[in-house]
Order: C-alpha cells, then sequence, then structure tokens
C-alpha cells in the first residue's frame, strides 16, 4: 500500500511539473502554413523576467550595445536609462536638460549614443560617457525647407550617416552626413490606391480628380542598421511590405514581400542576420534573412497584467546571448524572453545553411521536423539542403509540402534533365523505328490497301449519327464559316452531340482546375468549390444562351434557340483541346517555361472566341458591325439579368424572415 501511495505522489509531482512548465506561455506561437496561413506550432520563446521597478513612462525604444547593456527611452520621464540585464540594475542615467520626447535610440560599435528627440526636433549624440557630442538640428538647405523636422527614430551606419524618421514625414527616410547636410531621402513607401480610387481616377472628370484627396504612402515607423551596415525599415499601415531590408540605393531586397502584421513599430537584427519586428498590438514576429516569416507570438491586453500579453510593444531589442527583451509602453515594463530548443535548433540550423555547410544543416532541419512534421521553414531547409547535396528528387518532395514552387521547379530541372539525358538514345532511336515503319508500310501498300481499310473504318465511325454530330466539331474549328453555314442551312449537328461537348467541355475544365501538376497548381484541391464552379459554368451558359436569343429575336437573327444552344459548343473545342495539352504539360514544364503554357491556353481562348463570333455571325445572318453589336447587347442582358435575379433572391431572404417572425410570434402567443 505505501509503495503505491508513494508511486501516486510521485506521478502527480510529475504531473504538476509538466503542467507549471506548459503554462509557461502566456500566448501562442504561429509560423505559415504552404498558403501563407499562420498556423499554430511549438512555442519559440518562453517569458523569462519581467522587470516593473524602473518607474518607466510610456518608454517608446530599446537598443543593447555591443557589451550588452540595455538602453532604455524613458519617454514620459524625459530620460534615457542604461540597465545591465544580467546585474538586474540601471548602471547610468541620462537625463538632458534639452530632451523633451526622447523616443529613438542607437548605440554605434564605438559607443556614441544617438537620441531622437521630436519635442526638441533635434537628434543628439553622446559619446561613450554620456557627454553631449553634438546636436543635429534641422538641415537648412532649401529642399528640406518645407518639411517637417520631428525625428522618432534614428539609426547610423559604419560610415556615419545618419537615418531619420520624422514625424508627419510620407516623403521617406531622412538620410543625413555625419556632418549634418541634408543628403536627401533614403527610401520611400509607394502610394497604394485602394479599387474604389482607381475606378474613380479612370471615372472622373478632371475637375471631379482634383476635389480627390490624394492618396498618401504608409508612413515610416523605424529604421535600423545592422553590423553589416545594411538598412531595414518598418512601415505602418502596410500588410505587406511592412518589413523592407534596402540595398545600398534603398531599395528592397526582398524578393517576395514580408508579410506581417500593418502596425509595425520596431525592428532589430542579431548577428546571424535574423529580423526580429514588434507590432503596436503586441505581436513579436521573427524573419529569416530573406524576409520569410519563421515564428509569431505575443498578444494584446491592456487590462491585464500578465507577462507577455501587452497594453502596447513599442520596441523590441536583442540582447548577444539570444534573449529578446521588449517593453510595454502602456504598462511601463520590461518583459524578456528566452528561446526555446526548437527556436535554437531553428536558428542553427539556418546559420549552417547560410555557412553552405549543408550536411550539418540537414541534421538540425530533420531534427526540427521531428519536433514539428509540418514546420513548412524546416521542411524548405531540408529541401534546400538536399538539393545543394545534389538528391534533387528526394528534394522535391520536401519543397511540395513546403507549397515552395520556385525551388520544387528548379529541383525538377534536374531531374528531368538527367531523364532526358537517359532517355534520349532509346526515344531517338524509337523515333527513327517508328518513320523507318512508316516507309515501309508505304512502299509495300503500293495498292493502298492498309491505309484504304483504316479510312473506311473511320468514315463507318463517323457516319454513325452522334459519333458524326460530335466530330463535327473539328470542321467547325477548321472551317468555321462553312461549319456553322451546314449547322443553319443543312441542320448538321445535334442537341445531344452539342450536350456531350459541354460535358467534355465541363469534365476538362474542372480537371483543369484541380489536377495540374504541383508546379501549377495554385489552388489546393480542397479549397476548390466545385460545386459553386459547376453552378457558375451551367448558370452563365444558360444565360448567355437564353440573352442571345433574345437579342437575336430583336435584332431579326436567323438563328433557332436550338441553334444558338449547339453554337458554343461547337466553339469550345480549341481551348478544350488546349486544357488538356497543357494538363499534361503542367506535369513536365519547369516553373521558367511557363510561357508555354500561357501561349497554348491564349491560342485556345483566342481561337475558340473567333470560332465563336463567326458562328454568330454565320447563323444569324449578321454583318461583322452587327455581330458586335449582338454580343454587346447580350452582356447587357446579362448584366440585368443577373441584377434582378439577386434582387428576387433578396426579396425572398427577406419574406422568409418576415414569415419565420411571424411564425415564432404565433406560436409564442399561442402557447404562451
Amino acid at each position: 500500500m505505501k509503495k503505491t501511495l508513494a508511486l501516486l505522489l510521485v506521478l502527480l509531482a510529475s504531473l504538476q511539473a509538466t503542467s507549471a512548465f506548459a503554462v509557461q506561455a502566456t500566448s501562442f506561437t504561429y509560423t505559415v502554413d504552404d498558403t501563407m496561413t499562420l498556423v499554430r506550432t511549438q512555442d519559440a520563446y518562453l517569458p523569462d523576467k519581467t522587470i516593473s521597478s524602473l518607474g518607466l513612462n510610456s518608454p517608446e525604444d530599446l537598443f543593447f550595445d555591443d557589451s550588452g547593456l540595455l538602453y532604455i527611452a524613458d519617454t514620459g520621464n524625459k530620460r534615457v536609462l542604461v540597465y545591465d540585464s544580467l546585474r538586474e540594475q540601471v548602471v547610468k542615467e541620462l537625463a538632458h536638460p534639452d530632451f523633451r520626447t526622447p523616443r529613438g535610440l542607437y548605440v554605434t560599435e564605438e559607443g556614441q549614443l544617438y537620441v531622437a528627440d521630436a519635442g526638441a526636433k533635434a537628434v543628439f549624440r553622446f559619446d561613450g560617457d554620456l557627454a553631449l557630442d553634438h546636436t543635429f538640428l534641422k538641415p537648412d538647405t532649401a529642399v528640406f525647407a518645407d518639411t517637417n523636422y520631428e525625428p522618432m527614430k534614428v539609426a547610423v551606419d559604419k560610415a556615419g550617416s545618419i537615418y531619420i524618421i520624422g514625424e508627419g514625414v510620407y516623403s521617406g527616410v531622412i538620410q543625413l552626413a555625419p556632418t549634418g547636410e541634408f543628403l536627401g531621402y533614403f527610401t520611400v513607401n509607394r502610394s497604394r490606391p485602394s479599387i474604389q480610387q482607381i475606378i474613380q481616377r479612370a471615372l472622373f472628370t478632371r475637375e471631379q480628380r482634383a476635389n480627390l484627396v490624394d492618396v498618401a504612402p504608409g508612413t515610416f515607423s523605424n529604421v535600423f542598421v545592422d553590423k553589416q551596415g545594411i538598412v531595414y525599415t518598418t512601415s505602418m499601415g502596410l500588410e505587406l511590405d511592412g518589413l523592407k531590408k534596402h540595398a545600398t540605393n534603398g531599395v528592397n531586397m526582398f524578393v517576395s514581400p514580408a508579410w506581417g502584421e500593418e502596425d509595425m513599430r520596431d525592428v532589430t537584427v542579431n548577428g546571424e542576420g535574423v529580423i526580429f519586428v514588434s507590432s503596436q498590438r503586441g505581436k513579436v514576429t521573427i524573419y529569416s534573412k530573406a524576409g520569410e516569416l519563421v515564428f509569431s507570438f505575443g498578444s494584446n491586453v491592456a487590462d491585464l497584467d500578465v507577462s507577455g500579453l501587452y497594453g502596447s510593444l513599442p520596441s523590441i531589442a536583442v540582447s548577444p546571448n539570444g534573449d529578446i527583451w521588449t517593453v510595454d509602453g502602456m504598462k511601463g515594463y520590461l518583459q524578456s524572453y528566452k528561446p526555446t530548443v526548437y527556436a535554437n535548433t531553428v536558428y542553427e540550423a539556418m546559420t549552417l545553411y547560410e555557412q553552405g555547410r549543408y550536411k550539418d544543416s540537414l541534421e538540425l532541419w530533420n531534427q526540427a521536423l521531428r519536433l514539428n512534421q509540418m514546420s513548412v521553414l524546416a521542411h524548405n531547409g531540408v529541401g534546400n539542403a538536399l538539393f545543394h547535396e545534389g538528391q534533387y528528387e528526394q528534394s522535391m518532395g520536401h519543397f511540395e509540402v513546403a507549397g515552395n514552387r520556385h525551388y520544387y521547379s528548379e529541383a525538377f530541372w534536374e531531374v528531368r534533365n538527367d531523364w532526358l539525358q537517359k532517355t534520349l538514345p532509346l526515344v531517338a532511336i524509337a523515333l527513327i523505328a517508328l518513320v523507318l515503319l512508316a516507309l515501309l508500310i508505304r512502299r509495300l501498300d503500293k495498292k493502298r490497301h492498309i491505309r484504304g481499310l483504316l479510312r473506311g473504318m473511320w468514315a463507318r465511325l463517323a457516319a454513325a449519327p452522334f459519333v458524326g454530330n460530335v466530330l463535327f466539331a473539328l470542321t467547325t474549328a477548321r472551317h468555321p464559316l462553312d461549319g456553322y453555314y451546314d449547322l443553319r442551312v443543312k441542320k448538321r449537328g445535334s442537341l445531344p452531340a452539342a450536350t456531350f461537348l459541354y460535358a467534355a467541355f465541363f469534365v476538362t475544365f474542372i480537371l483543369y482546375q484541380t489536377s495540374k501538376g504541383f508546379i501549377y497548381q495554385f489552388v489546393r484541391v480542397q479549397d476548390i468549390d466545385v460545386a459553386g464552379l459547376s453552378a457558375g459554368f451551367f448558370v452563365l451558359l444558360g444565360m448567355f444562351i437564353f440573352c442571345n436569343w433574345l437579342v437575336s429575336s430583336i435584332n431579326d437573327g436567323d438563328g433557332t434557340l436550338k441553334q444558338i444552344y449547339m453554337i458554343p459548343a461547337y466553339a469550345l473545342l480549341p481551348l478544350l483541346f488546349a486544357m488538356l495539352i497543357n494538363l499534361a504539360l503542367s506535369y513536365g514544364v519547369t516553373y521558367s517555361e511557363s510561357f508555354i503554357l500561357s501561349l497554348v491556353e491564349g491560342v485556345g481562348i483566342l481561337w475558340s472566341l473567333a470560332t465563336l463570333f463567326l458562328g454568330l455571325m454565320t447563323v444569324h445572318d449578321y454583318s461583322f458591325k452587327e455581330t458586335v453589336k449582338s454580343l454587346l447587347m447580350t452582356v447587357v442582358f446579362i448584366i440585368i439579368a443577373a441584377l434582378v435575379a439577386l434582387i428576387f433572391i433578396v426579396m425572398v431572404e427577406r419574406l422568409y424572415q418576415f414569415l419565420g417572425t411571424i411564425f415564432q410570434e404565433v406560436k409564442r402567443n399561442v402557447y404562451a
């Protein structure tokens, strides 16, 4: 009994210990899947220290110097604190009399401290002993005369050039020389008009456009310069391109936009090039060197004093030992986080890969996969490592799981090239054999018995009414004027054959949408609304046929409703063949060869449209101008019919709700 009781106590203690560890994370950690959707993953960071005894008032910025000291812009108290995070004490306090609202900090490798003060309209530079060295006031150049100069954030590169984020400055990041001369705007955000604004600019008159409000670009919120001298910026109001990594000419170096929060406030970069971003609403987002989202955690809860849940998150910094430090601008406390084994494994794998140590990184990426089998980042890492080791076919599987079509295409090119080198001689021999066989048959079959037999079989097959009417689509595709003349005058074609062609086209269309090769299958099959596609296809087709029949009745067209039903069916064959060809090509063509598929699809669409146009013109006995007019009127009728149907559906829904309300009232009054 005692042994049993002791065992139960041990199990209870272990369960309690596990529970205590599990609740250390106060928010979930997220990463992205192959569709760029946020999904939960293992905890990347766990809350460590919470420092609330510094008396901070609306702190705005954090910065770690090379020695591990943390600089804090205590904006509300008009001071800068230097905090030793290891000993957990303030070692220096800078309260300069010229400070008004110190909001931005940057410490150079030489130990110089730059302070951006919007209230003082200046950037202050202090030496290693925190003695004022220089004050950068508004440049007196004429080009800058009309620009507001209220520095919020500041960064400095190795050459001493100063990058300033000014409050209310839409022109870009202000760049000053080490002497304070205005050098220009280092980079700018492009304005992005909404769809409504685009339509307004297209339809409005010049006078109306003059009264429209100008589209302002997103404003920069912060700037940072890493150890290599690369400039990073964050912007408010941009879900895409909110984070940028700039070349020396200011251009964004990210190949794909860095997806993230719309309210980015701060950015910092560690020695390995990993990027850390904080957002106003309390999110910490971590990116790779290439701008790929690695982790995201944190939350916004203003009325709870829980570590990791912020009222606002204006700044983030990373200590030399890899800990993340944040500050709550509303509650005035510091919060640090320690990376978990999972995060350290991912970071180490990223570093080894960047160093070209692919085998070593492969082992770590596999460890990360064991912790999270659906990690897109880990699958990309394994795929890239295998690719550089020459294991192209194995890398393709990982790239497919990660949804990485670009690198999948690169690996597929290598696999295809290897396959072609092995099979090309066999293919060449087979082609030569076929040519020789054809020549031999022609030589032996001088009286054309074999070819005559084949032609007779084809003729008997085409003589069957249904088959012949289906094959009539080949005639309308090659000779549309003659074909549709026969449809109108000689009554060629049939409703069953046209229905079969519609069904064949629809099946091909569904296959084209759902079954292309991975490189070109951009939408997952489970995300495709097949019922919606089916309804849309047949409703649109039916509306076109019915509305064109109405228009032809008004404009004295000769085509009957039966013939109008058959016209599109016999015109869709080129597009049907184009989709089948592309469906096959999508399994053998790389991403860089996509123009082939675009060309085939474009030819199929134009061919079918031309056939449809000539079919309507021939069957209705219209001129070119009358056919164009008929098609435009058909489109207008379709729009009107769609609007009427929409109004009818809304009215039926309202009537249903009204009758339901009456029924509930009657039921309540009768059975009350």
